[in-house]
């Protein structure tokens, strides 16, 4: 079968090799394709000078077919008849579509796969509606119509999908219920290993006491900003306690002057990107907590990462995250007040540490990927078995 991938993301390309910077690279590809298929990836792609810390593409039966533009003004002005023409042409090459919401190209995707009526599915991976009003700060009323729009589309099209696999179990089915075949899998490729919890591990003593995050920079949505006030406030009550924030992008310098401003710039420590895998796990292990102050969430990976190696984690009572922490983790979102209030709570406790630290590791052995491969696999069996009876 011939597949069609669509979503937003931003590729990396050096000559004629691809990357990725981590979310979607070989192991998720290949969920959705097998030896004897081909997928083309309808996406954006930024040239670049070297691969430092990103993830090759390597899979034979991928060809990667994106848009024109980077930023999605021109994408959808400059160049939208041409990027609409090449869409078109890849859907109509195509038995099915798969689409990762949200998405913007994934959106346009659809709307034109209206007129050529092919079967489509979705990895819906997140909330359309949050994942907008929590990207700025200052929303208009120009924008707040285009959420409403936006949000719409998304409502429309996945509930006329032929199927959907969300990263949640409960969450996200609610709000965007589908009239297809559904499922749900985490958007996680974690092998959670053996470990045996002790007390013992989750000494501080006299070292400082080191909080961890996890999250990009090119958007307000990840909540570094409520982290960074959160140790300000601690500050006042305690020195030893560390910051440390893993990720990249466009807003790092305004992280770095609200640490500054704040007087904490000494305790925030912006650590870059890792590959992935056992250096990820390397980091989370150096951790004492991690937290994941998000405006919005479908199912963060990075979260379900720190709780595999037995860390105790505070997250914001977003998305599906309910779904991971004990009510006792978690807090509203926006509140660096209370996210202050709670990491301290957890410092001062070993034994709370060590209680939740232990049940966050039990929790994420449902989300190993033999687990998670599994259920995708009947999910993407199924989808073909509808593509193929369709087809006859």
């Amino acid at each position: 079968m011939n597949i069609t991938f669509v979503h937003d993301h931003k590729f990396k390309k050096i000559k004629d090799k691809y990357f990725s910077e981590g979310k979607i690279t070989d192991e998720v590809f290949s969920r959705y394709i097998s030896l004897s298929e081909k997928l083309v990836v309808v996406s954006r792609m930024e040239e670049i000078a070297n691969n430092s810390n990103l993830s090759k593409i390597e899979l034979d039966n991928i060809t990667f077919n994106s848009v024109k533009g980077l930023q999605f003004p021109n994408i959808f002005s400059v160049f939208l008849i041409e990027n609409s023409r090449c869409i078109i042409r890849d859907i109509s090459n195509s038995d099915f579509i798969i689409v990762r919401l949200p998405s913007f190209l994934g959106v346009y995707a659809l709307i034109l796969n209206a007129f050529i009526k092919k079967k489509y599915f979705i990895e819906l991976v997140g909330d359309p509606q949050e994942a907008l009003t929590t990207s700025k700060e200052n929303i208009n009323f120009f924008f707040k119509v285009f959420v409403y729009a936006f949000s719409g589309l998304n409502k429309f099209f996945i509930k006329r999908s032929d199927g959907v696999i969300y990263v949640t179990r409960l969450a996200l089915q609610k709000k965007y219920p589908t009239d297809g075949i559904s499922s749900y899998a985490s958007n996680v490729e974690v092998s959670i290993q053996e470990r045996f919890i002790d007390i013992k591990d989750y000494e501080v003593n006299e070292r400082n006491f080191k909080i961890g995050l996890i999250g990009s920079f090119n958007n307000h949505y990840k909540g570094i900003a409520e982290a960074i006030k959160a140790i300000g406030f601690l500050r006042n009550s305690m020195e030893n306690v560390e910051l440390h924030i893993l990720g990249s992008g466009s807003l790092e310098s305004h992280y770095k002057s609200v640490a500054k401003a704040l007087g904490v710039n000494d305790l925030v420590f912006f650590d870059g990107i890792l590959k992935g895998g056992d250096e990820v796990a390397k980091w989370l292990s150096s951790l004492d907590l991690y937290i994941q102050p998000s405006y919005t969430e479908g199912l963060p990976r990075a979260l379900i990462e720190a709780m595999s190696v037995g860390l105790p984690a505070i997250a914001t009572d977003v998305g599906g995250i309910p779904e991971l922490l004990s009510k006792d983790a978690l807090i509203k979102p926006y509140d660096s007040i209370a996210l202050a209030k709670k990491i301290d709570f957890f410092i001062n406790s070993q034994q709370l540490r060590f209680e939740q630290g232990e049940l966050n590791y039990k929790k994420s052995k449902e989300y190993d990927q033999s687990v998670l491969k599994q259920r995708r696999s009947k999910f993407w069996k199924s989808a073909r078995d509808i593509v193929k009876r369709s087809l006859v």
